[in-house]
């Protein structure tokens, strides 16, 4: 999740993207057969497209069972995956009691690699959270991240968020309409922002429709938004609209380039079954770090009692992260995993290498003790 601009607030400093500098927008054809449309998703910090969101278009049959009209969104979606522009992910719509059908299953198996695809949670239900955990560990498993929310002003109760590990918690217009006019607003966002750092989760901020509102996003650090503002649906991967983007302020790196000169190698593997039998011994090195055939980093062991390699989720930082923001986003982690390495990638994503907290907070201190 490249870092954001140091004038932009407190949350941003813990939610930081991982897309690379500003690029043309890409207009190429997305592969819909017209029933599915494409709304932009905004990278706040940066005013280019950080993804799309798959939905219905207007004049999509309503006739069908709702499982199959959520199967067809579905492998629409996923058929228009492969021609995604570059270091953008796309955003699918699925019923939580749907999660597991055996449809929906089909179709993400039939895609095999889910790296780059959201399955957005809709319909939630925390009756329903326990049932879905295999099948969302098994889209996890193959690279599908989660998005997580509520229509309006609700939103899922704690427990489950944190149960499902959302890679994305939506805030629905509610919490965004006349955003700029309401302090009680603002300072929600800034507490859910807080509860998603911890979960190393972004926020996206949904139908964005004014400048004003727009500009009190990227204040408060908010690294994601769609909207009529930002962006309509349309079967070709849209552009973000111009106001959208002149609304926002000029993008600069805030890097200090300190995460270059402390990153240390470590012992990878592509298979994590052959990485929990590496012996310390033989490898050389104190972390074994998972990567996919992208190079993606999707797992790290640690070395824990009597030599033994114990997995913990794993929290990555760009390059180009500020050390400031980095020790901030490591801190903002549950006690258990805190001290735990980061491991760092580059801007396509790809893993570099680890980064020792005291090795970061080593460098804080002797820069505040100069």
């Amino acid at each position: 999740m490249t870092s954001t601009p140091d004038d932009v607030g407190p949350v941003a400093r813990r939610m930081t993207l991982t897309d690379p500098p500003p690029r043309p927008e890409a207009a190429a054809g997305a592969g819909t057969d017209g029933s599915v449309g494409y709304l932009p998703i905004l990278d706040v910090a940066r005013g280019t497209a950080a993804g799309y969101q798959a939905v219905p278009m207007p004049g999509a049959s309503t006739d069908d069972d709702r499982a199959l009209r959520a199967t067809r969104l579905l492998r629409t979606a996923l058929s228009a995956h492969g021609s995604l522009p570059t270091n953008t992910f796309i955003s699918i719509p699925v019923p939580l009691d749907l999660v597991g059908d055996a449809a929906v299953l089909a179709a993400l198996r039939d895609h095999g690699d889910l790296a780059g695809i959201i399955l957005d949670i809709t319909d939630f239900s925390p009756d329903v959270v326990g049932s879905v955990d295999p099948a969302l560990d098994e889209h996890r498993s193959r690279g599908a991240r989660i998005s997580v929310g509520g229509r309006d002003t609700a939103q899922p109760e704690l427990g489950s968020i944190i149960r499902l590990r959302p890679s994305i918690v939506r805030l629905g217009r509610a919490w965004v309409s006349g955003l700029d006019e309401s302090a009680a607003k603002r300072a929600a966002i800034e507490v859910t922002g807080r509860l998603a750092a911890q979960l190393d989760a972004w926020i996206l901020a949904e139908t964005v429709g004014t400048a004003a509102e727009l500009r009190t996003l990227s204040e408060l650090g908010v690294p994601l938004a769609q909207g009529p503002f930002i962006g309509d649906a349309r079967s070709v991967w849209p552009e973000i609209r111009l106001p959208a983007r002149t609304a926002l302020p000029t993008w600069t790196s805030a890097s200090d380039g300190v995460l270059r000169s402390l990153v240390q190698q470590a012992y990878t593997t592509r298979n994590l079954a052959a990485a929990r039998s590496v012996l310390p011994d033989a490898s050389g090195f104190e972390t074994v770090v998972v990567i996919d055939d992208a190079d993606h980093p999707v797992s790290l062991l640690e070395r824990g009692t009597f030599g033994r390699w114990e997995a913990a989720d794993i929290m990555t930082v760009n390059i180009d992260t500020p050390a400031a923001d980095a020790v901030a986003r490591a801190m903002a982690r549950p006690r258990a995993v805190r001290f735990l390495p980061l491991v760092c990638t580059d801007a396509a994503g790809r893993f570099v290498g680890i980064l020792r907290i005291e090795d970061l907070v080593a460098h804080l201190s002797a820069l505040g003790a100069g």
